[in-house]
This record gives structure tokens, C-alpha cells and sequence, in this order.
């Protein structure tokens, strides 16, 4: 698949490109916090549980 940018529109294409990566980034840090956080709470629930 090829796409064809307008001599224009090529700057705002790379913005464009480098925004969503780091949206992209920032998404895949907020699963991996979440699931840290989730471990965290059941490690400590189960502390709870057996002390």
C-alpha cells in the first residue's frame, strides 16, 4: 500500500505520526501501571488474609 502526501501536508503528516506514538506510549504505561497497581492490591489482600 502506497500513500501519497502533498509537498504541503508532509509537515503536519510527521506531528501527526509522532503524537500518536506517543500516545501509544503513554497508553501502554498506563496498562502496565494498572496491572502493577492490580498485583500490588492482591498481594497485600492476601498478606492480609494469612497474617
Amino acid at each position: 500500500m502506497r500513500i501519497s502526501i502533498q509537498p504541503g501536508v508532509q509537515g503536519n503528516a510527521t506531528k501527526v505520526a509522532k503524537s500518536g506514538s506517543s500516545t501509544r506510549r503513554k497508553a501502554w504505561l498506563a496498562v502496565f501501571a494498572a496491572c502493577g497497581l492490580f498485583w500490588t492490591v492482591v498481594a497485600l489482600m492476601v498478606w492480609q488474609i494469612w497474617s
